[in-house]
């Protein structure tokens, strides 16, 4: 998985948390399990990030959405799947006694005992992950010494010393996570069949091997968020919750509200034809929210070419609740 970290994380004070057999590396943005480096994305970490800081307490899913998700209007599924993978990177569902408890419909909590540990080290940019914080102390004090011959003799032994814990920490850390992710590739015929089946499970796992939701599946353009669109026009009895979900999970893995495919068609122009979802649909009003974020030129770019051509501008008129 490549290396991703969140926009904030220079600002982060560089603490190591200590919970269970695992530890998040704050400064690297690393979690590590049993021993070994967990590859997990970068909001189920952001969330781990605002349980831990809040440890013991019950943190409501409206602390959390505006924690992981700020100035950001998502639906609350958002915030279930990231606690679901997050689950799943801690191996939650297989210990005695969950890290993660659910305080039924009011938010979540870190039911674990919890150490933080301060790193007096500075950050280096595209360094590899999960450094000790506390590798250069021993040296700066141990090269203080005026003795010059003393000072070539601990020099030795700091490097010796650093050999020593590197091989520690390698063996601790498990065999290496590639720092980059190779572009994985899916036949129309594989992204149409999860697509309709509104499978997002599946979805969720082709994102993770490094699958582009915005690659074309056909000549005229088509992708897997006008696929999943469709479904209105051919199933009108379809999960309105589920295609939300579906198209959120497609959008947060990379795929662009003001791509345009051969016909000039956006997937707002495609959810709010009539042939389609049509402008009432719920999934119609959540993307025309997120059209609507950010400056007023973002909209135009969410409108179909043919549109922008007669001057038909996005007009955010009152979205209907329910």
């Amino acid at each position: 998985m490549a290396e991703v970290r969140p926009n904030s994380v220079n600002r982060l004070r560089q603490r190591r948390w200590t919970f269970a057999d695992c530890i998040f590396d704050e400064s690297n943005w690393a979690l590590i399990v049993s021993g070994h480096r967990v590859a997990v994305e970068i909001k189920p970490l952001e969330v781990l990030r605002a349980l831990l800081l809040r440890a013991g307490n019950v943190v409501s899913k409206e602390e959390l959405l505006d924690a992981v998700w700020p100035d950001v209007e998502v639906v609350e599924a958002s915030l279930t799947t990231a606690v679901r993978k997050l689950r799943g990177a801690l191996g939650d569902d297989r210990r005695e006694v969950h890290i993660i408890e659910t305080a039924q419909r009011i938010g979540y909590r870190l039911a674990v005992p919890v150490t933080v540990e301060e790193s007096t080290v500075p950050p280096e940019p595209d360094s590899v992950p999960f450094t000790p914080p506390d590798v250069s102390a021993p040296t700066k004090r141990v090269l203080a010494g005026d003795d010059p011959g003393r000072r070539q003799w601990t020099r030795v032994m700091a490097v010796g010393g650093l050999a020593v814990l590197a091989i520690a920490v390698l063996t601790l850390r498990g065999p290496p996570v590639p720092s980059a992710k190779p572009e994985a590739n899916f036949t129309k015929r594989e992204v149409q069949s999860v697509m309709r089946k509104l499978d997002v499970d599946k979805a969720e796992a082709m994102l993770a091997a490094g699958w582009r939701p915005d690659t074309p599946l056909d000549a005229q353009g088509d992708t897997a968020l006008g696929s999943a669109l469709s479904i209105c026009e051919w199933d009108p009895d379809h999960d309105r919750r589920k295609l939300q979900l579906m198209v959120r999970t497609l959008l947060d893995g990379g795929a662009r509200l003001d791509y345009r495919n051969a016909f000039g068609d956006t997937a707002y122009s495609i959810a709010k034809a009539p042939r389609y979802c049509g402008p009432n649909h719920p999934v119609t009003q959540m993307i025309r929210r997120l059209c609507g974020q950010g400056l007023n030129p973002y909209l135009d770019r969410c409108m179909a070419t043919y549109e922008l051509a007669r001057g038909k501008h996005f007009v955010a008129a009152p979205i209907p609740k329910g």
